[in-house]
């Protein structure tokens, strides 16, 4: 039997929760549901019901309630992997061992370890008197000491295999060399470098662990630039230049300034102009924007002023407007009714550079000209315009509606619905045709666009998002806002949470806080059971696509779920009284009917009152451009 993908649902499916609890309470049919005395406190009259449809259970008088984990756990005295391993047992459930975790762990970090040596062996290498004319590049560059030290730039002699003797000495075995991308073997045998007589880029992950490198020739070879190739490490379309460097200063700033080249960076960085990062020398992909998404929903792109350099905007454009494209916004309307709308979540703006000048030329010859241009930058439906009417013969028909087709799904995406009828109208004075057609034609084309993942083109297919449920989204808060968890924690409790996935990740959070320390993702992942840490992988990968939230606005979003789990306590207890009254009346318990009847009107005026304060909340929560509706 291969392990499970997906083991605690698979128990739970497997697994009869009358029959597991059966074994420690004595159950008596009552209805719909099984009623017996509390394992969890004392009680002569049963109050701890089982309700079989569900798959959980709850005591009327001390509040205990979950599902067959957690029985397992308070009844056994035992964490949840023990629990996890005895139920797995039981439902013949075979789990995956997290020995293929830690072997997958091991090796990545024999590629990080062989990376860094490599690191090391350039750094030295540029010191040294045959790093003479690589050390002459830089400063022809202008880049200084302090920024060859802090982005570890290094240079590559001409020997054929100086690197991968050096490792080999160091007992690194020729596979693992090649595996890290810093040999390939010969026909004949024997391994040559992949890197040499270049000045050499160490590229690193957002964690500033090396993948990877970057090398420029100083001779006439070609070609100019090499990358590291694809490695298990390396994947040149999931990675920015800079990025470890950049990302707290993009916070910071609120915008990514994204250039070509890695002495644009280095340049930009030194100048202290550091929410910079590079493409690689590439047309953006998704995956590159995707983590830019994470930091901020400002992107200014300043590449190459040519006109190969305005195709390769226009396709990062293209892509930038494709992965940012998820935002709903509210629209206010005359009735004092909100309209959600899909539109574009970011504001996307082209920094015009002069022809011929490339980024790093620009700041060292004087900054502040830099600091004009870039906050300057023109707005993407702007660039648009220029490159696509200039392009364009728009004296025939054909050349008009090609031209018309283009520019509209652009002007769709301008938020601000006075600025998109100036575009409306530019567009109609440049193509001549009339307004009032073209507003018809972008409510068309409305109407019938297909879902954006496959309306613009995409380099791999783009799956539907799914949506999250509240316990994800809260951990996600708990996780990618760490420093304000702490009095969100304090208002959370073991009972708030629907999904056992969720509930041991707030317990493992809460030890954490109590050792005194952030809640830590790495940390999680590292002590959790195997399916509990994947589950928690896989949401916050899905949390941390959503834009990044300011301080006020996670404490808001906080606030706001806090009301949510309030409520879903509420109606859930609501539900179980009203399965519990029935069965109560159709055996003719009248005392116990009637308190429970008191109960129930406890918890509806308590709902009632919950659900107003979330009325009063409505419209600012509705405005949100992150707000699931699946909540």
């Amino acid at each position: 039997m291969s392990p499970s993908q997906d083991p605690i649902a698979e128990i739970k499916a497997r697994l009869d929760v009358v029959e597991v609890i059966g074994r420690k309470v004595t159950l008596k049919k009552s209805g719909q549901t099984f009623k017996g005395l509390c394992p969890f406190h004392s009680e002569k009259t049963p109050s701890f019901i089982v309700f079989p449809d569900k798959g959980n259970y709850h005591c009327f008088g001390c509040g205990a309630n979950g599902d067959v984990f957690s029985f397992v756990m308070k009844t056994e005295n035992v964490d949840f992997p023990e629990a996890l391993r005895q139920l797995a047992a039981q439902a013949g459930v075979e789990l995956k061992a997290k020995a293929s975790t830690a072997e997958a762990d091991r090796r990545r970090d024999q590629l990080i370890a062989v990376l860094e040596q490599a690191t090391l062996y350039f750094q030295q290498a540029l010191r040294r008197s045959d790093g003479q004319a690589a050390r002459d590049y830089l400063t022809s560059r202008g880049i200084n000491a302090e920024t060859v030290d802090r982005f570890r730039l290094g240079w590559a002699s001409d020997s054929w295999d100086g690197l991968f003797k050096y490792l080999s000495g160091k007992g690194v075995s020729p596979d693992l060399i090649v595996a890290a991308g810093l040999a390939a073997g010969r026909e004949s045998g024997g391994f040559y470098d992949r890197f040499r007589g270049r000045v050499i880029f160490p590229i690193s992950s957002e964690r500033g662990e090396v993948v990877g490198f970057g090398g420029r020739t100083l001779s006439d070879s070609q070609p100019k630039y090499l990358n590291s190739p694809e490695t298990e490490l390396f994947d040149k379309g999931s990675t920015l230049y800079g990025i470890d460097q950049a990302k707290a200063a993009i916070r910071t700033a609120q915008r990514v300034i994204i250039v070509e080249g890695y002495v644009d960076v280095l340049i930009a960085h030194q100048s202290g102009i550091r929410e910079v990062v590079a493409s690689l020398g590439t047309a953006l992909t998704e995956r590159q924007v995707g983590i830019l998404k994470r930091l901020t929903r400002t992107v200014v792109l300043a590449l190459d002023s040519d006109a190969a350099g305005d195709e390769a905007v226009l396709r990062g454009l293209e892509v930038a407007r494709h992965v940012y494209s998820d935002a709903t916004v509210a629209v206010p309307l005359p009735q004092g009714l909100v309209r959600l709308e899909s539109r574009l979540g970011a504001d996307i703006m082209i920094a015009a550079l002069p022809r011929g000048r490339d980024p790093d030329e620009i700041i060292r010859e004087d900054v502040d000209a830099w600091r004009q241009i870039v906050d300057h930058a023109r707005p993407v439906v702007d660039f648009y315009f220029d490159v696509v009417l200039g392009r364009t013969d728009l004296t025939s028909p054909k050349g008009a509606a090609a031209a018309v087709h283009q520019l509209l799904p652009i002007i769709g995406d301008v938020r601000d619905s006075m600025q998109q009828a100036v575009y409306l109208r530019r567009l109609s004075d440049r193509v001549q045709i009339a307004e009032p057609l073209l507003v018809s034609e972008l409510a068309r084309m409305r109407l019938a666009a297909k879902p954006r993942g496959d309306r613009v083109p995409s380099e791999e297919p783009r799956q539907p998002r799914r949506r999250s449920t509240l316990d994800e989204y809260v951990i996600g808060l708990l996780l990618l806002y760490p420093a304000q968890a702490r009095p969100f924690l304090d208002e959370l409790g073991e009972t708030d949470w629907e999904l056992v996935e969720s509930q041991e990740v707030y317990r493992e959070i809460c030890r954490q806080v109590e050792d005194g320390r952030l809640p830590d993702r790495a940390l999680l992942s590292a002590t959790l059971a195997e399916p509990i840490a994947a589950w928690l992988e896989a949401v916050l990968d899905r949390e941390g696509e959503r834009p990044q939230l300011d301080e006020r606005a996670v404490r808001h979003e906080q606030e706001r779920c806090l009301r949510d789990l309030r409520r879903r306590q509420h109606r859930a207890r609501l539900q179980q009284l009203a399965v519990h009254l029935r069965d109560l009346e159709a055996v003719g318990d009248q005392e116990a009917t009637t308190d429970l009847h008191r109960r129930a009107e406890r918890e509806l005026t308590q709902l009632e009152a919950d659900e107003r304060m979330s009325r009063l909340a409505f419209h600012w929560s509705r405005t949100l451009p992150f707000r699931d509706e699946s909540r």
